[in-house]
C-alpha cells in the first residue's frame, strides 16, 4: 500500500511536508503511526535543509511535536556552502521547535573532518549544533577530543563554521 500524509509544521518551515512510504500502520484508535523505510526532508527559510532516511519512523507521543526514527542516513545543508552527512542510530524532529537531535550514537561527516560521539542537537531556529556529550572531531592531519561543542556559523561567510570545543580537550596533530 502507498499512503501520501501532509503534516504541519512550523513557520519558519514550508507549510507542509510530503511523506511517502511503502508501509504504514495506524492503531485501531487511528491516533498512532508507524512509517517503515522512509525519507524525511525539509528546509526553512536560513537556507537550512536536510533530506533523511530512516529505516522507522514513529511518533512517539501524539500529544507532542515530536516525530522519532531509526537507523537514520542522509544530508543536511547548513547553508548554501556547507554540506554534511549524517548517521546515527536514532534521531528525534521536533516539528514545533525545529530542532533535531541525533542520538545512541551519530556520525557527522564532510569532505574535510568527521565527528563522532553519543548525542547532537541541530537546531534550525538557531542555526547552532550544540552537544554537552564526549565526542571526536577527526581531520586529516589529527583528531580533538573534548565533553562539549557548540558549532556556529561564522558571521563572516568566508570563514564558515566556527568550532567551539571545551570541557577536557585532547588535541593529537600529526606534522
Amino acid at each position: 500500500m502507498i499512503m501520501i500524509f501532509f503534516v504541519s509544521t512550523n513557520s519558519d518551515f514550508e507549510t507542509t511536508s510530503l511523506v511517502e512510504t511503502k508501509d504504514f500502520n495506524i492503531g485501531s484508535e487511528g491516533d498512532i503511526f508507524l512509517v517503515d523505510n522512509a525519507k524525511l526532508s525539509g528546509s526553512n527559510k536560513l537556507g537550512n535543509s536536510f533530506n533523511i532516511k530512516a529505516y522507522k519512523i514513529n511518533q512517539i507521543n501524539n500529544k507532542l511535536p515530536i516525530i522519532s526514527g531509526s537507523k537514520i542516513t542522509g544530508d543536511i545543508n547548513i547553508s548554501s556552502k556547507i554540506h554534511i552527512q549524517i548517521k546515527a542510530k536514532i534521531a528525534e524532529i521536533n516539528t514545533k521547535s525545529n530542532v533535531l537531535k541525533l542520538f545512541g550514537g551519530f556520525q557527522i561527516i564532510n569532505e574535510k573532518y568527521k565527528l563522532i560521539g553519543k548525542e547532537i542537537f541541530f537546531d534550525f531556529k538557531k542555526n547552532t549544533i550544540t552537544s554537552d556529550q564526549p565526542l571526536t572531531f577527526l581531520f586529516s592531519k589529527g583528531e580533538i577530543h573534548g565533553g562539549k561543542l557548540q558549532i556556529i556559523n561564522s558571521e563572516n561567510k568566508e570563514n564558515g563554521l566556527l568550532f567551539l570545543i571545551t570541557d577536557g580537550v585532547k588535541i593529537k596533530y600529526l606534522l
